[in-house]
């Protein structure tokens, strides 16, 4: 029984000497990061990215438009990776009618140059049918679908009359292209995780979430139990 006792007490050892040491040298690194400038090194190993979630982005509406790809995330609007606008609102579709964007919501359409600068929100005040559904083009000329029914105006969006036709082209979403998510995985995330971030969640446990938390603080349990066995074994020797 004593012989099992000292060889888990070893093992136990072993392990907490390895935990130690992991956590002397990042501990070291990060007493160094200014001068290493371990918050200038980015890693973008695949499974690391994936870790942390910043391998993807998750569009809340994605639309492409001519040559421009609308997408929103929250609030924010965004003509490929550039960032134009806020929208408190979902955007329910978009078309582009004379080189203007045109984006709809529930209770607005939001109008864009085709560069994606800001032109003007027109909402109900300025004579817009309201609980927009879609928004599409028949002829050249915006459509929108609304819950009382579908309503047409011209390309200067003053006035706007009920209709009943067939064969309109609605907005429809669209995937996200790879090209353009890479991009938007830089301007949300930066260029990557860096080794100073990588090296503190690894010294605070962090790298594994809550239960490298927990870890971590059954490791420190370890060691202080280690610790006080020891001092009493060597305190019975003297005694």
């Amino acid at each position: 029984m004593n012989r099992r006792s000292q060889s888990l007490r070893r093992s136990i050892a072993a392990v907490i000497a390895l935990f130690v040491l992991l956590m002397f040298i990042t501990g070291l690194l990060l007493n160094h990061s200014v001068d290493l400038k371990l918050d200038k090194q980015y890693l973008t190993w695949p499974w690391l990215l994936n870790h942390y979630d910043v391998d993807n982005v998750q569009a809340d509406a994605i639309y492409l438009l001519d040559h421009s790809i609308i997408s929103q995330f929250g609030s924010e609007v965004f003509v490929d990776d550039k960032p134009v606008t806020q929208a408190q609102r979902p955007l329910l579709g978009g078309i582009v009618l004379d080189e203007v964007i045109i984006l709809a919501t529930d209770d607005a359409l939001i109008l864009l140059t085709s560069d994606g600068e800001f032109i003007e929100r027109m909402g109900l005040a300025a004579g817009i049918p309201p609980r927009i559904q879609n928004i599409g083009v028949f002829h050249g000329e915006p459509v929108i679908q609304t819950r009382e029914g579908m309503w047409r105006s011209d390309f200067m969006l003053e006035k706007w009359e009920p209709i009943s036709l067939q064969g309109i082209g609605w907005s429809v979403p669209s995937p996200m292209p790879k090209s353009l998510e890479d991009e938007l995985i830089t301007y949300f995330h930066g260029q990557g995780v860096t080794l100073e971030q990588l090296l503190l969640d690894v010294h605070q446990g962090h790298i594994l979430g809550q239960v490298g938390i927990w870890f971590v603080d059954f490791i420190a349990v370890l060691f202080i139990i280690l610790s006080l066995t020891g001092i009493w074994v060597w305190l019975r020797r003297i005694a």
